[in-house]
């Protein structure tokens, strides 16, 4: 539909300023119809084609845009599932420091799967998340409440406990990490309003003083 409307769009655009060519050409050629008409054509051909390549996306284009949405929105359903495991898993520990440890990865996973669902470009910054970090969090999560909910604790077990909670100790520092890299366009965003402004108020004294100074 919306590409329907472009399309009416254009032509009717196109036709105006076909009128537009014809007059000029007419007035500029002495009131030749011939060359008017030649104008005309060759003003629509142009401004068709322009106002197309401008307005309408590319159809192999358009069908990458699609097939990329789809893959990040089968992306996003995926991360949700996982992120549930990882919010559900802290209620089941009983350290506070491992619950505080999951608590975190929670809430950045969360944090980044909101982040790009509202904004589906920012998965290429935030690939590794869902690749990776986000897998391993959700994997030794639940691997250390299988761990913990062992009958007996041998010292194998509790080996292993104290090395898994070193592990989600080192994937909320990575968790982190990535919450600030899917971040860093917002950062270096404001970082750049930040210096316009300043050098904006620094002109601004600048002119504001020189008037000053010629009172």
């Amino acid at each position: 539909m919306k590409r329907f409307l472009l399309q009416s769009f254009i032509i009717i655009l196109s036709f105006n300023l076909a009128a537009v060519g014809f007059l000029i050409v007419f007035f500029l050629t002495g009131n030749q119809i011939q060359l008017g008409i030649l104008g005309a054509f060759g003003g629509f051909l142009g401004s068709y084609w322009a106002l197309k390549r401008r307005l309408l996306p590319n159809n192999d284009l358009e069908k990458l845009e699609r097939k990329e949405k789809k893959y990040v929105n089968a992306q996003l359903k995926d991360a949700k599932e996982k992120a549930k495991k990882i919010n559900s898993s802290r209620f089941r520990v009983r350290s506070i420091f491992v619950y505080q440890t999951i608590t975190k990865l929670s809430k950045i996973s969360n944090k980044i799967i909101k982040m790009v669902e509202k904004e589906p470009v920012r998965y290429r910054t935030a690939q590794n998340f869902f690749h990776h970090h986000l897998d391993s969090s959700a994997i030794i999560t639940e691997k250390y409440v299988h761990l913990l909910n062992q009958p007996v604790r041998t010292h194998e077990v509790s080996l292993a406990l104290r090395e898994t909670e070193g592990a989600l100790k080192q994937l909320e520092r990575s968790m982190e990490k990535e919450l600030m890299a899917v971040l860093s366009g917002d950062m270096n965003n404001l970082t750049t309003e930040i210096k316009l402004m300043n050098q904006s108020n620094h002109q601004q004294l600048d002119t504001d003083k020189r008037i000053i100074e010629k009172k």
